[in-house]
């Protein structure tokens, strides 16, 4: 008698889009009070101007600048704790039902237990916070940066607002965009990660890969890896350029799903 594994593959783990829907809004609805201010005070500085080359003007949109700065900094930092707080609650208790289904799919009798809190799971949970906060914090001091860069390019070349409304709109839509891309992609990091601490703990060792597709440029070496079994203490590179190592969702824009594989000892006779 000797005992061999039988591996069988669970339901893909796929986080709940309507998390990062409702985190792009909040930061979306702020980049919109945000870009109205800025083009506001624009604006003023830019009114009954008679000369594109007027010291004033750089000057006085400077000093509008840089208040801008001050105040959105702070509205900013409050949204980044808020908003990432409240998607990080939301993406562990997806990450509880879309586990405890797939597990299901094995036996109805697989349930993770989530009321553990190691330190692990905390770090990866802090880590997750700090990551998604930071890039929101980061968004009006670079809109900014770019904006007094074109506010002094416009006066240089006397176009003054007829150059920079255009700029500013066409800023305001690459923020939007942006801030939808990251809002999906910090919340795949932080529900994959979530989701990896407790598997490891229930035991599961490894997982298969899954490139889902549907990108514009999708990375050729994680096609290669899709439909392949990895194991958690020794996951695939994921960028044959750099050797980095990883998992799905852990580059920028990555939407390649987990599979994860259970283990299970059988008897068998000789």
């Amino acid at each position: 008698m000797i005992k061999a594994k039988n591996k069988q593959e669970a339901l893909p783990l796929i986080p709940s889009a309507k998390i990062s829907q409702e985190f792009s809004e909040s930061i979306i609805k702020e980049i919109e009070l945000f870009h109205r201010a800025v083009l506001r005070e624009i604006k003023q500085a830019f009114s009954g101007t008679a000369y594109a080359m007027d010291a004033n003007v750089a000057s006085d949109s400077r000093i509008r600048l840089n208040k801008l700065r001050m105040d959105w900094n702070s509205r900013f930092n409050e949204l980044a704790k808020s908003s990432v707080g409240k998607m990080i609650e939301k993406v562990k208790k997806n990450s509880t039902v879309t586990i405890n289904m797939s597990l299901r799919t094995i036996s109805k009798e697989f349930e993770i237990d989530t009321s553990f809190s190691d330190q692990r799971l905390q770090d990866v949970i802090i880590a997750s916070t700090q990551e998604a906060a930071n890039l929101i914090k980061l968004i009006p001091e670079k809109y900014l940066a770019e904006v007094q860069g074109a506010v002094m390019r416009s006066i240089t070349s006397g176009q003054g607002m007829k150059d920079l409304v255009p700029f500013l709109t066409k800023k305001y839509q690459g923020d939007i965009k942006w801030a939808r891309h990251v809002a999906l992609d910090q919340t795949r990091k932080a529900y994959t990660s979530i989701n990896r601490v407790r598997l490891n703990k229930a035991g599961v060792e490894s997982f298969i890969w899954r490139h889902t597709g549907g990108s514009a440029h999708p990375r050729k070496d994680h096609i290669a890896l899709s439909g392949k079994e990895f194991r958690y203490d020794d996951p695939p590179i994921i960028d044959n350029r750099s050797g980095e190592k990883g998992f799905p969702s852990q580059l920028p824009f990555c939407r390649c799903l987990e599979i994860p594989v259970f283990s299970f000892l059988k008897s068998e006779s000789k």
